[in-house]
């Protein structure tokens, strides 16, 4: 399986909830940081089974560029999550833009994913059916990052935590120390 295969089966596997596929994408000791997880691969597996059923999502994947070197991988792939569900009594979507780091690593049965942090750009909530509003208090956003806001408010209503150090792009600073350390683990140039 190449890199580009590890990295499509992984999120079809966590949307469609095939646990077992799921695990085989990666190796024992990953991490995984996203907007509403940090810590290891396993934990985000039990939790997500957890979830799966009363916080669906979809993830739609963009063409990701993958650098090799070696038994080791980079790979950066965009990433658009597609929610539907009730917020406040109105059926509503919420869309968030973002791009996967993905560290991978090629052992005896192939490459896995070793490390994965998810990088937010901006998101959008919107009534999903014309002409009911979805409305929004004065204070809702208060202390959210621009960079994946409505997915704060979208998921602490479903009573998650969003810690407000997530990496996005609102904080360039810490991307460009996250992209030197990944591509110091990888041995490859930036």
């Amino acid at each position: 399986m190449s890199v580009l295969d590890l990295i499509a089966h992984e999120r079809q596997a966590r949307d469609r909830g095939w646990w077992s596929r799921l695990e085989r994408c990666y190796t024992p000791e990953a991490t995984i940081r996203t907007s509403w997880f940090d810590g290891t691969a396993v934990e985000y597996i039990e939790v997500s089974k957890r979830v799966f059923d009363h916080t669906p999502s979809t993830h739609r994947l963009g063409l990701p560029v993958i650098d090799v070197n070696g038994s080791r991988a980079i790979a950066e792939v965009p990433v658009t999550i597609e929610m539907r569900g009730a917020f406040r009594g109105v059926e509503t979507d919420l869309v968030a833009y973002l791009r996967m780091l993905h560290r991978a690593e090629r052992g005896a049965d192939g490459w896995r994913l070793a490390a994965s942090v998810a990088i937010f750009d901006h998101d959008t909530m919107t009534s999903a059916v014309p002409g009911i509003a979805l409305t929004l208090n004065p204070g809702d956003l208060q202390g959210t990052r621009p960079s994946y806001r409505m997915l704060s408010l979208w998921m602490t209503e479903r009573g998650y935590t969003v810690p407000a150090d997530r990496h996005g792009v609102d904080r360039p600073t810490d991307l460009t120390a996250l992209y030197d350390d990944a591509y110091a683990w990888a041995g490859l140039p930036r």
